[in-house]
């Protein structure tokens, strides 16, 4: 027997059923796409629940669906728990299982498309758990979360109903409601007044509908009111660890006393770092000690917690001996917020950062304090002066010698017989690189050229040259310079810091260097290193030098020249053993204007 038509019961006055054109309405309303726990808490026979239920297995895929209804009448709750079991579709899958124990063969078109439709109809009955949970749902007190209530209550008390449903989703969720609509037109009483304030605080959307009952299973000649209310979920709760820890080590840095100099912004992650720690394991510790009361079986002392406390992601519980786990992670977490701080380490090239996030796993062995972060910085500057040193050498090479068997690059290099050597070489003033992946093959493609892959080709070089520079020369953001030039179409002569760019679709990127007096320096740094130079370049006059010792400097740069290094030698001579790293520097982290909370990832 097949309910869903069952006209109401005499007794019951406040029921009625929602037709399926308004439901339509209902059901349009709702602005959440990601629907899939559902509370009807007015449920009667099941129409609402039903329409929901068909939308989200057709409009998202089969979605599967949860609900949980609530009926105050004991006949209408018994008339769904029929209405949404197998047993409460009897001509469905009769007719399902008589068409679908025919051979292929023997099934005409016509029933073929109708057993079709049928596992469809039965595809959607399956995608979904209804269930009935409470009787009334002013005295309901579950605490379980909803995406969404979708509701027709008693019109006598919508308002109270409304209200309620609210109250349950004031944490987040989605209420779409059917209300008489005199209770929104009219709101002389102080529950409505309450809940018009309510409607209003949430934005709420209002749709009237005239005479929605007017052609219904039970007809009334009345005036709805469909209201939706979305309410954002919280995106930060407030915790009592963490703010009884912070108040903690508020008090504890105004009695602190320190040698060690640190911006603000590093104080800030310290000050940050020891708050999660101390209240994560005040976390631990309670979770601890109420693990043995949330045990899965009354009885069963040692048996496994119901609720469980898991460090990482790899799904083992949290338990006393997992504390340093927590630890190690949670401060590899901040030393890697420490070094993806563009102005703390943005200076570096590629692989000098790779270099830097290999190291993170050690650091986590070490608390985020400022000693070890002063400790740490010092072991890093000196492990990579040699990277440093690495990386200028790669760029001068791949400037120079790399490229100069191609034969539009052979002016890059500049040949010249060096100390006790003929192969030494050294960078011209314009260079020649082949690139690839600059220009797009797809017609559709609105790029001048791949912003991507010129900051791949031309950062490091840019890089190296800062390191030359000290930081003399003013700022010239190279992403943004690429970014606007791609804008504007413009691929020959774009400016950049240290040099011009053209770009070619044939396959090579064209640099021309601004400051000929960094490119010397650059020749002069990789020409010391590969000992192409004298060993007292730079510490002895010209003219004190033996002749072999002139021939290399005549064939290098000649006696004029350098009289210019020799007169500036703290320019031209360049110590890679200079900090990296200044953790003096005013690097300031970014403040969340919502929460007010310094942003530091």
């Amino acid at each position: 027997m097949n309910v869903s038509n069952l006209t109401v019961t005499a007794g019951n006055d406040e029921f009625y059923p929602t037709p399926e054109p308004l439901a339509v309405k209902l059901l349009s309303m709702i602005e959440s796409t990601d629907i899939r726990n559902i509370l009807e808490p007015s449920a009667g026979k099941g129409d609402l629940v039903r329409a929901i239920i068909k939308k989200n297995y057709t409009k998202y895929g089969g979605r599967s669906t949860d609900v949980d209804c609530i009926e105050i009448d004991p006949y209408l709750r018994q008339i769904l728990k029929f209405e949404f079991s197998e047993a409460g579709q009897p001509e469905i899958f009769g007719r399902y299982y008589a068409l679908r124990d025919k051979y292929y063969d023997e099934r005409t078109k016509k029933e073929q498309r109708e057993l079709d439709q049928l596992e469809e109809q039965i595809a959607i009955i399956h995608s979904a758990e209804v269930r009935v949970i409470h009787d009334d749902f002013l005295t309901y007190n579950g605490v379980k979360r909803y995406d969404l209530i979708i509701m027709n209550p008693p019109f006598s008390n919508g308002d109270e109903h409304l209200l309620k449903a609210i109250d349950i989703q004031k944490d987040g969720g989605e209420v779409v409601c059917l209300l008489n609509a005199e209770t929104i037109r009219n709101p002389y009483t102080n529950t409505r007044q309450h809940l018009k304030r309510l409607l209003d605080k949430y934005g709420a959307k209002v749709r009237y509908v005239e005479n929605a009952f007017v052609s219904a299973e039970r007809t009334a000649n009345v005036d709805v009111a469909i209201i939706s209310v979305c309410i954002p979920r919280e995106q930060e709760r407030t915790s009592e660890f963490w703010e009884r820890m912070k108040k903690a080590h508020v008090v504890d840095k105004q009695n602190e006393c320190t040698d060690v100099a640190v911006t603000d912004f590093l104080e800030n992650m310290i000050t940050m770092y020891n708050v999660e720690v101390a209240a994560s394991l005040n976390l631990i510790n309670e979770y601890n000690a109420l693990k043995p009361k949330i045990s899965r079986s009354i009885k069963g002392e040692y048996s496994s917690a119901i609720l469980t406390l898991t460090v990482g992601t790899d799904g083992n519980c949290c338990q006393v001996c997992d504390i340093n786990k927590y630890l190690h992670q949670v401060r590899a977490k901040y030393w890697e917020a420490l070094l993806n701080n563009k102005q703390f380490t943005g200076n570096l090239t590629s692989n000098l950062q790779k270099k830097y996030h290999n190291l993170i796993n050690k650091m986590a062995d070490y608390d985020f304090t400022k000693f070890n972060i002063q400790a740490v910085i010092e072991e890093m500057n000196s492990e990579l002066v040699q990277g440093v040193k690495d990386t200028i050498l790669a760029i001068f090479d791949k400037l120079s010698v790399e490229h100069s068997h191609y034969p539009e690059c052979q002016n890059n290099i500049h040949y010249y017989n060096g100390w006790r050597t003929n192969k030494a070489h050294k960078v011209n003033e314009k260079v020649i690189i082949p690139t690839y992946g600059m220009f797009s093959n797809y017609s559709w493609s609105k790029q001048t050229f791949s912003v991507t892959t010129a900051y791949e080709v031309l950062s490091d070089i840019e890089k190296v040259f800062n390191y030359l520079d000290g930081g003399m020369t003013e700022n010239i953001d190279l992403d943004r310079v690429l970014n606007i030039a791609n804008d504007n179409g413009q691929k020959l002569n774009i400016e950049c810091k240290y040099f011009t760019v053209s770009l070619y679709k044939k396959g090579t990127t064209h640099i021309k260097f601004k400051n000929m007096a960094l490119v010397d320096k650059l020749n002069i740094y990789a020409a010391r290193n590969r000992m192409w130079l004298p060993p007292n370049y730079g510490k002895t006059h010209y003219n004190g030098m033996s002749a072999e010792e002139k021939k290399a400097i005549d064939e290098f740069q000649g006696a004029e020249a350098y009289a210019k290094v020799m007169a500036d030698t703290k320019f031209y001579l360049f110590d890679a053993t200079a900090s990296l790293l200044a953790i003096e520097q005013k690097t300031e982290p970014a403040v969340d204007e919502t929460t007010g909370q310094y942003s530091l990832f």
